[in-house]
């Protein structure tokens, strides 16, 4: 049986800082769609869109674009995404 991400990298989000998190979170995304493509080929772009989504749904603001902090952190989210 395959080793799951989730059992070999134990992610412990109990940082302080946005950035913190953000330089724990975004390789674990970049791993789990390079596990995907290996393991699950047809659901990486399944989970990949899944993940856009949430961003792009808590990203949006009563004025209809997201502030520059978030906008920013977005396209680092695709970035992870994508460097798989």
């Amino acid at each position: 049986m395959p080793l799951t991400l989730t059992e070999r990298d134990q992610l412990k989000l109990d940082h302080k800082s946005v950035a913190a998190i953000a330089d724990q979170v975004l390789p674990a995304l970049t791993a789990a769609m390079r596990l995907l493509r290996q393991q699950a080929p047809a659901e990486a772009d399944n989970f990949r869109n899944t993940v856009l989504v949430a961003t792009e749904a808590a990203a949006r603001t009563h004025q209809g674009r997201p502030s520059p902090t978030l906008a920013d952190m977005s396209r680092k989210i695709t970035g992870a995404l994508d460097a798989a």
